[in-house]
């Protein structure tokens, strides 16, 4: 085909001017470590896995330990009243008694463990956990959306370097017929109309020209937006639109997406993690069970701390408790109220996930069956149209055609050329979006 010869001269000189480089592989990595999307859901994975550790230390012993240093001193006043009702003479005596300076140390462990709670912390750290899962499954899905539109704008700017192509090489087959219609009008055998109108056609081609170069500019910023980076001038592309993609049954797409679906997994964890909080929450009715323990030492001296060992105190203790909600205020029935409405939206949601999965499924895999027949039809056209314009071609130099027909002719041609250049991206977008859908598109 005349325009893909046309791109793969244009690569070979990008190629030797020194130009970056991509295939369709080294494009879609580069997108998924720049593109910022499935950074964002890393940063919910590390934050349920921190949720998780958190719930995880209800379950684990917790210890604590205390120390302090003080210093004191005390003064003591005491007054002795000495008058008598029966002299005259009386007074009072006043002692003074100093209690010198003292040091007092004290160091202490205290330890707790929770040993029984009716499930209630354990469901919560399973939770916690299937959070995570769910976490893992939004990150996949972040990674597939970031190929899907790597992948998309690789084959876009494919796609507008072939419609580029096809619109200089109307604009060269316009440039021609404008040339010979002034050498036939010359001649005798057209009319200054002839040249006239092909003038147009060739005004008409530079136009298309124009606007086809703005769509490889456009093309070019979808790539370094998908990629989330900036390209050297110009880019070359190694990989092609043409080719066929292994092809896939409907019922076998329905039954991946049914098991690989992130989203759908996702949803799936989600409601598990809504089940456990929902234990959790009824466990909050029963008793808790606990055990705690603990080991103190004092230790205090009047002469300094080089004798602060002579004076010491050593105690220790451990007991278990029973802890029994009688009355909180109404917080525990809220608590397992609201916990029964997420497993009800969960359920919905996982409902819902399936039904959109299900149509995804299906759209996509008719939208690529359909761009698979496309391109072979549009291929038949170009055939067509091709042998139709040399027709046209010799009919016109033997003074037996009018110009009209060459135009025809060669926007039949032009519009074949293109619609098979979309066919060919609508395919291969299609089976990207295909798998997507699946659940199963890698790297």
């Amino acid at each position: 085909m005349n325009a893909r010869i046309a791109i793969c001269g244009g690569l070979l000189l990008a190629a030797l001017a020194g130009a970056d480089t991509l295939s369709l592989h080294g494009y879609v990595a580069l997108a998924l470590r720049h593109n910022p999307g499935p950074k964002i859901s890393q940063g919910a994975v590390d934050a349920s896995l921190a949720n998780r550790e958190s719930a995880l230390s209800a379950l684990l012993p917790s210890i604590s330990g205390t120390a302090g240093v003080s210093r004191s001193a005390s003064t003591t006043t005491q007054i002795i009243d000495t008058s008598s009702s029966t002299h005259s003479i009386g007074g009072t005596i006043s002692s003074i008694y100093v209690t010198p300076p003292g040091n007092d140390v004290s160091a202490g462990v205290n330890g707790s463990l929770l040993l029984f709670d009716f499930g209630k912390s354990p469901s919560q750290y399973a939770a916690s956990g299937k959070s995570v899962d769910a976490a893992r499954e939004n990150l996949k899905g972040a990674n597939q959306t970031t190929i899907v539109a790597a992948r998309t704008a690789y084959y876009n700017y494919l796609l507008s370097g072939e419609l580029l192509a096809v619109a200089q090489n109307a604009l060269k087959q316009t440039t021609l017929h404008y040339n010979e219609a002034k050498i036939l009008t010359e001649v005798g055998k057209q009319t200054q109309l002839t040249v006239i109108q092909a003038r147009v056609d060739m005004a008409n081609a530079e136009v298309s020209e124009l606007t086809a170069e703005n769509t490889v500019n456009l093309g070019r910023v979808q790539l370094e937006t998908a990629a989330g980076m900036t390209f050297s001038e110009p880019i070359v592309l190694t990989d092609s639109l043409a080719g066929t993609e292994d092809s896939i049954a409907l019922k076998d797409a329905l039954a991946a997406a049914a098991v690989s679906r992130p989203d759908i997994l996702s949803a799936t964890r989600s409601l598990e993690a809504a089940r456990l909080q929902l234990t959790a929450a009824r466990a909050s009715y029963l008793p808790q069970l606990s055990a705690s323990g603990s080991y103190s030492w004092n230790g205090t001296s009047d002469n300094g701390m080089s004798s602060i060992f002579d004076n010491t105190q050593r105690g220790w203790n451990f007991g278990a408790a029973l802890s029994v909600p009688l009355y909180e205020g109404g917080s525990v029935q809220a608590s397992v109220r609201q916990a029964e409405a997420s497993v009800k939206q969960a359920e919905a949601t996982l409902e819902q996930t399936v039904l959109n999965a299900t149509q995804n499924v299906e759209q996509q895999f008719y939208a690529e069956d359909q761009a698979h027949k496309q391109i072979r039809a549009t291929q038949v056209v170009i055939d067509e149209s091709t042998e139709a314009l040399r027709l046209a071609e010799e009919r016109y130099r033997a003074g037996l055609a009018l110009a009209i027909e060459i135009t025809d002719a060669e926007q039949t041609l032009a519009s074949a050329q293109s619609s098979h250049a979309q066919a060919e991206y609508n395919y291969r977008v299609g089976h990207v979006n295909l798998l997507n859908a699946m659940g199963v598109l890698h790297e």
